[in-house]
């Protein structure tokens, strides 16, 4: 009666193809979605909401069996006219936008599925209200998110939310509660919460057959997740038969290149796997590695799990030689999973956690990596290419940024630049705004994910983390090794279990000679070693010779002849001052040998800047009560001719004697940080010994040039002065307060999502920062960490922070302390000298003459590292008590980069 191409036999071809898509019956569906599609491309037009709608739905035809290829441009096509025609808030132009977020998911690319999936979710609530069946389905889709990312706190409380609104508005037997009953349930079994899980699954697969059929894609999930269940609480005679249904009806169903195959596939391996039979697992392992590398790419977080599972179950084979191609075959894949989340992740706080929780392939090597193990070198490659490996991707983005004359990004590095700045004042005023910050730190992630979506494009980068222990040895120089030091945990292969964590040391010797060109030690559980650190940092004398027992013990005879030792440290190792440690015989651990501290010993192979960094810029003495004008807040002068030091300077500070206010507003972790910092500081007092320091420094400068010192003191030692430096100085020492806040924080330091904003330096009108005032160049005086990564340094030779506790930070397990100078370096420093504890004024003054007097002698020619060491071996060996005593000479610890 109607025709072929009537819209309405259109619409019934559409709703047709919709239900054997429902059904699972997807190769009957293609077909009716083609032709819906084109028949609706030629009598609507490509831009009619019907026309959208169809294309939407042969995407997720495609999705639903893995064609991510086929179906990506569909949905973004989809979207972009969706939204072009429809409008942003419009009900279709928001199922694009989930629908391609979703994509992004199922192929691992989290971090741009969570902003397309964020953005989704606040138009929904906004626009169809919270309890909308399209708004609930964000949510769902998030969490699922969260969970993939190990986010389960997260994870749960969206889970909850959706679950109860489901049951309420839909029906306890609907497909989206059941859906949502499964997720929980999956939620839980991840977490193992197994006596949790295990009702929810029963209730979903049951009431799932009843409802969508036996066969049907929800219902083969409920099977599958509840063999696994099965699994993982050793019930192997249960867990079988519904593994194997499963498998064998997604095969048939969903055909045998489906990612949910795949995961069956997988799963009965690795429930053969968990049972001791290996022979029986190892073909599914290969069948699913070598579909999965096919369908879904070589580093699709499926793919990397397959071949995961592989190597261990060739380890209890005991084929370690195949196990160890698997490793170095995965270690490239996952840094190549790992960049992209980095790069496209906006939370900072998730960009830790993804390295954190990409650690099981390191895990397994080093538990491999005994002496004389054919692992040893893999161990050494895969733990000078990770650690670190996000403060890496930040340097060279920053590199990119200061160096790019691309006009698109030094658009984004100018913009990004201002945003740091902004979110590090909004946290500082008395009231906070919690909502103006949150769209501030919004704002910066998203600028932070495109620069580094930029970075990507310029190539490279990836090659500069993956270098080769023998690469890094070369570079050594003689007589000297390096020990890189790492915490981890022991997996035991038969069961799978992993082992509380462990200290792993390993050795590269310049020139081995007869020996062996790599050493590892075990040098036991990192727990007990935590009270003797605590005792340390409280200055207690008798930790000395503990501390260095426990720890380096083991391995004293294999490193006590070289004469220069690079020690790379991890975790709580990063705030040791090595240097104050006592030997067997009871000599400081400095007085044997130098000991020269790296972030990891992939900084042996820094690229050095195009240009060295020229003259000095000293700032000490500064007027914490007042803000410059805009002309004193101008970059510095050059220097006169013949002048040994320029300085500037203004009247001393007034010290404050009340301490500021807290906030009034709702806590939260950027929040807490300006609060603790108006009530643990109180106020910036002044510091007397801190301008005759950066005056004696200046006059000591000299390079070949003939270039001099400029020496900033009061109002001109400010921030604008900082961040407008055209040129990288060669030296820059900052002599003023430094603080720390985690210690005062209210939240784990785990917790804080910008850590950065814990620490600082205070300058010029700092006082009046405090108190939520900005100077007239729109500054308010505090240089926090955060903003510090933007300074000009690429080339700068030397950063002193002279100051107390500019070492400090949050302690990131893989990562290190995110801190001053960590900033410092991103920002392009090779050497930071920082101090782990609070120093004695005067005394500290006498240091930094001391080592600055070495290091610019122009007939001792000596890096920053051999004058420290200079001038910490004649404080020990002085006359004067309060010298020799480690609280004034061991504070100071320079951090190396090439």
């Amino acid at each position: 009666m109607l025709g072929v191409e009537h819209p309405d036999t259109l619409s019934s071809l559409n709703n047709l193809a919709g239900l054997y898509y429902g059904q699972g019956r997807y190769g009957e569906a293609e077909p009716l979605f083609h032709r819906a599609l084109s028949a609706s491309e030629r009598v609507l037009g490509a831009e009619h909401p019907a026309t959208l709608t169809r294309l939407n739905n042969l995407a997720l035809l495609y999705d639903a069996q893995g064609r991510y290829r086929e179906a990506e441009p569909l949905f973004r096509r989809a979207f972009a006219v969706s939204e072009r025609v429809q409008g942003a808030a419009h009900p279709n132009t928001l199922t694009s936008i989930n629908n391609l977020a979703g994509l992004y998911r199922a192929q691992g690319r989290y971090g741009e599925a969570e902003a397309l999936y964020g953005r989704a979710l606040e138009t929904s609530e906004r626009v169809l209200g919270a309890e909308h069946p399209d708004t609930l389905g964000s949510l769902n889709n998030l969490a699922a998110l969260f969970q993939a990312q190990r986010r389960y706190v997260e994870a749960e409380q969206l889970y909850s939310r959706v679950l109860k609104t489901s049951k309420r508005l839909l029906g306890t037997e609907h497909p989206h509660t059941l859906l949502s009953l499964n997720n929980l349930a999956e939620l839980y079994r991840a977490q193992g919460r197994y006596g949790e899980a295990e009702p929810l699954y029963r209730r979903a697969l049951a009431a799932s057959e009843r409802v969508l059929g036996a066969a049907h894609p929800d219902t083969l999930t409920g099977l599958n997740n509840l063999a696994l269940l099965y699994g993982a609480q050793s019930r192997y005679g249960e867990a079988e038969p519904p593994a194997r249904r499963a498998l064998e009806t997604r095969e048939r169903v969903l055909g045998a290149e489906h990612s949910d195959t795949l995961a069956s596939l997988n799963n009965l391996a690795f429930l053969y796997a968990t049972q001791g039979r290996y022979d029986e697992a190892e073909p599914l392992y290969r069948r699913a590695i070598d579909t999965s590398e096919r369908a879904l790419g070589t580093e699709h977080p499926n793919t990397i799990e397959f071949q995961l599972n592989l190597a261990l179950n060739l380890v209890n084979q005991s084929k370690l030689t195949q196990a160890i191609r698997q490793f170095r075959s995965l270690d490239g894949r996952l840094r190549g999973f790992v960049g992209l989340q980095l790069a496209t992740t906006g939370s900072e706080q998730v960009r830790r956690d993804r390295v954190n929780t990409e650690t099981r392939l390191q895990d397994v090597v080093y538990t491999l990596a005994h002496p004389d193990s054919e692992t040893l070198p893999l161990a050494a490659n895969l733990l000078l290419r990770w650690k670190r490996l996000a403060g890496e991707e930040e340097a060279l983005i920053a590199r990119l940024a200061r160096t790019s004359q691309d006009p698109r990004v030094k658009d984004l590095a100018g913009r990004l630049a201002q945003s740091r700045t902004d979110l590090s004042w909004l946290v500082n005023l008395p009231k906070p705004d919690l909502q103006t910050i949150a769209a501030s730190r919004a704002g910066l992630e998203r600028l932070e994910v495109d620069l580094a979506t930029l970075n990507r494009t310029f190539g490279g980068h990836r090659a500069a983390r993956a270098p080769d222990w023998k690469t890094v040895r070369k570079t050594l120089p003689r007589g000297s090794a390096l020990l890189e030091l790492r915490a981890f945990r022991p997996v035991d292969f038969k069961t799978g279990k992993w082992a509380d964590p462990r200290w792993l040391a390993l050795l590269i010797p310049a020139d081995p000679g007869k020996g062996s060109p790599l050493r590892v030690f075990d040098l036991g559980p990192t727990a007990p070693l935590g009270p003797l650190l605590a005792r340390l940092r409280d200055g207690e004398a008798a930790a000395e010779p503990l501390v260095y027992q426990a720890l380096f013990g083991p391995l004293d005879g294999a490193i006590k002849d070289y004469q220069t030792l690079f020690l790379a440290p991890d975790g709580a190792l990063d705030l040791v001052a090595f240097a104050r440690l006592r030997l067997p015989d009871g000599r400081f651990w400095v007085q044997r040998q130098s000991l020269r501290t790296l972030r990891t010993g992939r900084d042996l192979l820094a690229v050095p800047p195009e240009r060295a960094g020229a003259g000095m810029l000293a700032l000490g003495e500064i007027d914490y009560d007042h803000y410059p004008t805009v002309a004193s807040a101008r970059a510095p002068a050059k220097a006169s001719k013949g002048q040994r030091a320029k300085h500037a300077q203004s009247p001393q500070a007034t010290p404050k004697g009340a301490s500021l206010s807290g906030s009034q507003s709702e806590p939260g972790p950027t929040v807490a940080t300006s609060r603790q910092l108006r009530d643990a500081q109180g106020s910036f007092g002044p510091l007397a010994d801190t301008g005759p320091e950066a005056r004696q420094i200046g006059r000591f400068y000299w390079d070949k040039d003939g270039r001099e010192a400029v020496v900033l003191t009061g109002l001109d030692a400010n921030e604008r002065r900082l961040k407008s430096m055209a040129k990288p100085p060669r030296a820059l020492h900052l002599a003023t307060h430094g603080f720390f806040l985690a210690e005062q924080s209210d939240a784990p330091t785990g917790d804080w999502e910008r850590p950065m904003v814990l620490s600082g330096i205070a300058l010029a009108g700092a006082n009046r920062g405090l108190e939520g005032k900005l100077g007239p160049d729109g500054e308010n005086g505090i240089l926090y960490a955060l903003e510090a990564i933007d300074l000009n340094l690429d080339g700068t030779e030397l950063v002193t922070l002279s100051a107390c506790d500019t070492g400090k930070g949050a302690v990131d397990r893989s990562e290190g302390v995110y801190g001053l100078v960590r900033a410092f370096q991103i920002a392009g420093a090779r050497n930071v000298l920082m101090t782990l504890w609070p120093l004695n004024d005067p005394l500290a003054r006498a240091f930094m003459e001391d080592f600055y007097r070495s290091w610019l002698d122009p007939q001792g020619h000596r890096s920053p590292a051999e004058a420290l060491r200079k001038t910490q071996l004649d404080w020990i060996g002085d006359g004067d008590p309060r010298k020799r005593d480690p609280k004034y000479w061991a504070p100071f610890v320079l951090v190396e980069r090439g």
